[in-house]
């Protein structure tokens, strides 16, 4: 069987590396399509991968997850465009791909939404695979269905973008949103990069050890007060030893406390960490769950990243707190207090260790590989 995974950025492709090794490791090929950055990160994980660009001087949005404030509805109307804009830009050189590559099957991003359409040209199913908590893509896949329909028809894919003929979910039942469709779970199995386990990984023997984990867009890497305030208010935390995985270019001279070692990759040296700091991304989530470590998830005007702290915090495994309140003058005690009272509050790590529990009893990988090629060998009803 030949499956070709389609991602849209290289965070999302990592939740599907597990599940592309136990493809190899079953005897199966995989080969893994979208931009540069991608085609890199696969490389990373031993991956082969075709390179699709973006056009030559048209500038195209590459977000396509919904965006707004935490909690408000995202605006589908301003989405179906963007989504019709980027795909219409980036879908012959998938079809290209796909069509020279020949596979069996397609592994699709949540937000990839050629994938879908590469799935129908080819008369191929179409497997989704989520990345954590997920309050969007139930809702977003079938919209994007029918948004794009006019985008494939123009490609002489006369049915539209295929529906997804099963859904990949990595997160533990009782920590997906509620109102996530049906979905056939799989284990997550942590995967940050590849690296060596730095000397100072174990759990030190005295003190506590926080880790500090954004994403690269975050007002956290992007904005120089929002950065001191918080490197001031960590430094502020008694008997603590930060370790920020990113900083500014920009940034200043780090307090003794706060260790910047670098690129690390997280499941080398999380779970010797007392807790975790991060803006609610999934995978970084999962990851230190699997690990059983408790969480402080730092609310961003993001629905996917809400989601992820509303959950964490609803299993009792974390706390949610406000950025803006957290760093203000007048709060300076906010982000100090909540990280004193996550670190000496063992319900959190209880529910933690929980949760770990609950990924390890998920299906590995490798169990969800014959359902895929059992997927792969039914014909596909449109």
């Amino acid at each position: 069987m030949r499956v070709l995974i389609v991602a849209l950025v290289p965070s999302h492709l990592l939740s599907m590396v597990p599940v592309a090794w136990a493809l190899r490791a079953a005897g199966h090929e995989v080969l893994v399509a979208g931009g540069a950055p991608v085609v890199e990160r696969a490389a990373a994980a031993g991956l082969s991968g075709a390179v699709v660009s973006e056009p030559p001087g048209k500038r195209v949005r590459r977000s396509a997850a919904p965006s707004g404030l935490p909690g408000a509805g995202p605006d589908w109307t301003l989405l179906r465009e963007r989504w019709r804009q980027r795909v219409d830009g980036v879908l012959d050189e998938h079809l290209d791909v796909a069509r020279q590559w020949r596979p069996h099957l397609v592994l699709v991003d949540p937000i990839e939404f050629s994938g879908l359409i590469v799935a129908a040209a080819l008369r191929v199913p179409a497997v989704v695979h989520r990345w954590g908590p997920d309050r969007i893509s139930s809702q977003s896949i079938p919209r994007a269905v029918e948004a794009l329909a006019e985008v494939a028809a123009g490609r002489g894919i006369d049915d539209g973008p295929a529906l997804p003929s099963m859904v990949l979910d990595p997160c533990p039942p009782t920590l997906q949103c509620p109102e996530a469709s049906a979905s056939q779970p799989v284990r997550f199995v942590p995967f940050n990069g590849a690296g060596s386990p730095p000397r100072w990984a174990p759990r030190p023997p005295t003190g506590r050890r926080l880790c500090v984990s954004f994403g690269g867009e975050t007002a956290m890497l992007s904005q120089p007060a929002v950065w001191d305030a918080l490197v001031r208010e960590l430094a502020a935390v008694r008997d603590l030893e930060s370790v920020v995985t990113a900083v500014p270019r920009d940034a200043g001279a780090l307090p003794a406390s706060v260790r910047a070692p670098g690129p690390v990759p997280l499941d080398l040296f999380l779970g010797g960490c007392d807790a975790l700091l991060h803006h609610g991304g999934a995978g970084t989530a999962l990851t230190g769950l699997a690990l059983g470590v408790p969480q402080l998830i730092l609310a961003q005007p993001n629905p996917s990243w809400a989601a992820v702290g509303e959950r964490v915090a609803a299993r009792g495994a974390g706390v949610v707190l406000d950025l803006d309140s957290a760093l203000r003058e007048d709060a300076e005690s906010g982000l100090r207090a909540t990280l004193e009272a996550l670190l000496s509050t063992p319900g959190h790590r209880s529910a933690a260790e929980s949760l770990a529990d609950e990924i390890r009893r998920l299906p590995a990988p490798s169990a969800v590989v014959p359902l895929l090629a059992e997927l792969a060998a039914a014909p596909v009803g449109r």
